[in-house]
């Protein structure tokens, strides 16, 4: 019986340089965009709570999809890089690029969001060893 393929499964080439710890750009870029869309579900919960009181049902289910996948790519990609490092640089650029940001205040509200991001990542990751 053939099985199709997974058509989310991001594909992990080698690196074609001679430094094993290189990754390639695509994969840092595709970790960048799942930090910014988890920022961005963060900042939808924020502004759902200060509307509502509270989040929506979609707001918490799109939420805690992304952390799942952001979790998932950690656990992958952790042993061949610095995740943490990838995600908070590329995250920062992929945020910045869809929101252009115009001022000092716009970035510091994308600082805080990436920063928001990264510290619940590591508390769901030292939950998972413990």
């Amino acid at each position: 019986m053939d099985h199709p393929e997974p058509t989310n499964v991001i594909p992990l080439e080698p690196s074609r340089s001679t430094s094993e710890t290189q990754i390639p750009l695509p994969l840092e870029r595709q970790i960048g965009k799942a930090v910014a869309l988890t920022a961005s579900a963060i900042a939808e919960a924020v502004r759902d709570y200060a509307s509502n009181g509270r989040m929506t049902v979609t707001t918490k289910v799109r939420t805690a999809g992304c952390f799942s996948e952001l979790h998932t790519l950690r656990c992958l990609l952790v042993p061949v890089l610095d995740f943490d490092g990838v995600a908070h640089e590329y995250g920062r650029l992929a945020l910045a690029e869809a929101c252009s940001p115009a001022n000092d205040t716009e970035r510091a509200i994308i600082d805080e969001l990436i920063n928001t991001v990264m510290n619940v990542l590591r508390k769901v990751a030292r939950s998972q060893t413990n």
